[in-house]
């Protein structure tokens, strides 16, 4: 705060705080307020540094004579209160979505093409360009325009409250200003979504501080960020500097009978600004009142584009990206998208790319999303132009799931792009010889993508070679079991050939339970293979005959009993909560990804299904299934082949029957639609929305089996709503648009 200083703003000092009013105080804190929103946020400093100290220790002179006079809201109250005991969970009112990712141009022109077909108004500029800041999400929640809890994005459904430290964070504003919008356009309930960074200039001023006093440093920005929100005393928050970006703003709403009522009627202490402080009882209030809290839909939000909420975000007192940028269209687009990628390394908070979004919000409300992504969102991650050089300390090799045997370029860590990086993947071994690299060079590296550290050469051409550089040759043995490797003809990647092999076995059960397939839920690579090495398990199938007393007794330290009951837990809910598609995906075959499974499970129809064919028809029903697999758009010969080659082992037999036996019962895929004149539901549409009895994919397959047909969002054909618990509001507010009824899942399923 280093520009003019202007005396007007200091009324009042430490000497003459007893005369002062209670009124006057107030008047002191909007301008403490003011002169700091003008330098943390909006980076135009109003006076000088001495200046906005004096009157800082004026109000908290004030403060401390007369402590009820304190308003939540004041600067003085960002310095964090004491330790607290733990973390609580907080489920957040709407999803925190993950971003699929694009890495070039055609990416984004396929991405263009999909939301063409959404047909968004041409009145309306098309995308918004955002940087990808790389630091740690918070969902914050403000009632009446005040903040009353922040949460991490844990897995987007439930994260970690963290208010007290949020509070000490010094652009996130304990109440929203009214700007120049007046308080009649703060909607009552609001949940703001953006990321908590720390400059670089501060991150290097951390890591000095750690070295001085024998600390580890932290490795990136984005750690040292996470570390400082995640620290339980809010203290230590609150000596970090901090930055929080918001980027997007969701309108909540609450049930339509209790909606009006005060808040202090809706289970809130009196006082909303008691809440920022570590309360059990006024907490349990916040938490009744927050699972009663949905989306409102863009209907009823205050902006219709985006760009217009990232306005007016600034306004209410967030910092917002400088480098925001409105595009017309896709070219301007691409423009932007290059035009930001070069100003990328001169920014002070370290990015992963550009993110891309649909700027009319009714837009991005029809196209919904598919998974944990937003339809209307991708993520441009594009090639970091920063490349380090290192030494190549050794080639080890992994071995996948398949046999794939696959180099593993070790490195002399060494920091690239806001990360440490040990290891790079080098595909195979034609481009160990193409790069004629040799144990103990010095290589050039780079994050492909952003992301994927690569090799790109030998550093100088060899020219610094001194001859103690040695040839690396390409194992003939697989070094996890001594089988041996071969390469299939043509085929670039060698492979080991032994089943058996404990590497392999250990990748198929990490795919199986990985988030894109089942999702079990704390099994990682170590526990997994310390299963394998006991004997407990030779494949995922194994899992589902797991019981507690197994993992408690896993050879040399066993888990502790708390970890064992949450991870019997997670196996468990994945039985019958799993898709078929997911399972199918689990299973591993060559040539058969996320997608293609989706593609196959309707073929499949059932985990049943498929053990009763296998057994007692096989080559009927694999000659069956090849023939249909031809028929279907998406799936070729190769796919059909690896598909026929996996289910006509007996092995696989034995897997799928030894899954069934442990209780894995996938939520069956819908068959084809019958036709329209057979089903009771006929020739109806649904959309489903709110938690049912059952998974929706559950519900969608019991409505397709029966004719009818399941959609995203609700419109004029839409037949029936079927609202569960918790409904989402903008379904709702749909219905009653289209004039569409709204059922529960008990007539649904009297329908059927």
């Amino acid at each position: 705060m280093n520009e003019t200083h202007d005396p007007s703003v200091l009324h009042g000092d430490e000497s003459g705080v007893g005369t002062i009013t209670p009124a006057e105080y107030r008047e002191l804190v909007a301008r403490l307020s003011k002169l700091a929103r003008a330098y943390y946020v909006l980076d135009a400093p109003l006076v000088s540094d001495e200046a906005y100290d004096r009157l800082y220790r004026t109000v908290e002179s004030v403060e401390t004579r007369n402590p009820s006079w304190t308003l939540p809201d004041s600067p003085t109250r960002r310095i964090g209160g004491p330790p607290l005991a733990g973390f609580r969970k907080a489920r957040h009112p709407a999803p925190l979505l993950s971003l699929a990712n694009v890495f070039d141009n055609d990416g984004l022109v396929a991405f263009d093409r999909r939301i063409g077909l959404a047909g968004p108004s041409p009145a309306i500029a098309r995308y918004t360009v955002e940087p990808k800041l790389d630091g740690l999400t918070l969902a914050l929640l403000y009632a009446d325009g005040r903040l009353v809890r922040a949460a991490t994005r844990g897995d987007g459904e439930i994260g970690e409250e963290v208010t007290a430290q949020a509070t000490t964070i010094r652009t996130i504003p304990l109440a929203l200003s009214t700007g120049t919008t007046g308080a009649s356009d703060v909607p009552r309930f609001l949940m703001i979504r953006g990321e908590v960074t720390l400059p670089l200039d501060a991150f290097a001023r951390l890591n000095e501080a750690r070295d001085a006093s024998g600390e580890a440093n932290y490795q990136n920005p984005r750690n040292a960020a996470a570390g400082s929100v995640r620290q339980l005393d809010p203290r230590v928050t609150a000596g970090r500097a901090l930055r929080f970006t918001a980027y997007t703003a969701t309108v909540l709403t609450l049930d339509a009978a209790v909606s009006a009522l005060p808040l202090e009627q809706l289970a809130f202490e009196a006082d909303v600004s008691g809440l920022v402080v570590s309360d059990p009882i006024s907490q349990d209030a916040v938490s009744r009142v927050f699972d009663r809290l949905r989306p409102s839909g863009v209907m009823s939000g205050p902006f219709s584009t985006h760009w217009e909420a990232l306005l007016t975000m600034r306004e209410w007192g967030f910092r917002t990206n400088p480098h925001n940028r409105e595009c017309v269209d896709l070219d301007e687009t691409v423009a932007v998208l290059a035009g930001l990628q070069d100003l990328r390394a001169t920014w002070d908070e370290e990015t992963d790319g550009l993110v891309v979004k649909v700027n009319d919000l009714a837009t991005q409300e029809s196209l919904g999303s598919v998974a944990k992504d937003p339809r209307w969102a991708v993520a441009y991650k594009v090639a970091v132009s920063e490349v380090v050089v290192t030494r190549l300390l050794e080639i080890a090799v992994q071995i996948g799931r398949t046999g794939a045997v696959t180099p593993l370029a070790v490195l002399e860590p060494v920091r690239l792009g806001g990360v440490t990086v040990s290891s790079a993947t080098l595909h195979n071994d034609d481009q160990v010889r193409a790069l004629d690299l040799r144990i103990g060079d010095w290589v050039r590296v780079q994050r492909a993508g952003g992301v994927i550290p690569a090799i790109l050469g030998v550093d100088g051409e060899g020219s610094r070679r001194d001859g103690q550089e040695t040839e690396w040759a390409f194992p003939a043995a697989c070094p996890a079991c001594d089988g041996p490797i071969v390469r299939d003809g043509d085929e670039a990647v060698a492979r080991c050939t032994n089943s058996s092999c404990p590497a392999q076995r250990s990748a198929r059960v990490r795919h199986f339970a990985g988030r894109s397939a089942v999702d079990i839920a704390g099994l990682g690579g170590n526990w997994i293979d310390r299963l394998i090495s006991s004997g407990l398990i030779a494949n995922a199938a194994d899992l589902y005959h797991l019981a507690l007393p197994d993992l408690l007794a896993i050879d040399g330290q066993g888990m502790g009993e708390v970890l064992a009951r949450k991870l019997c837990n997670a196996i468990d809910r994945t039985r019958q909560q799993t898709s078929l598609a997911r399972f199918l995906f689990g299973l591993g075959i060559r040539h058969v990804g996320s997608e293609t499974a989706e593609l196959l499970a309707p073929l499949v129809g059932s985990l049943d299904s498929l053990c009763h064919r296998l057994r007692t028809d096989r080559y009927e029903f694999l000659g069956s299934l090849g023939a249909q697999m031809l028929e279907t758009k998406g799936v070729g010969p190769v796919v059909a082949q690896s598909v026929n080659d996996a289910l006509s082992n007996p092995s696989m037999l034995e897997l799928v029957e030894r899954f069934s036996a442990g209780g894995m019962s996938p939520v069956p895929a819908a068959q084809s639609p019958k036709p329209a004149e057979e089903g009771p539901l006929a020739g109806k549409t649904f959309v489903l929305t709110g938690t049912m009895a059952e998974t929706r994919d559950a519900i969608a397959a019991l409505v397709g089996a029966s004719g009818g047909k399941v959609a995203e969002a609700v419109s004029g054909a839409t037949s029936f709503v079927v609202a569960g618990d918790k409904p989402g509001g903008s379904k709702i507010k749909g219905a009653a648009k289209h004039s569409v009824p709204v059922i529960d899942e008990a007539t649904l399923r009297s329908m059927l």
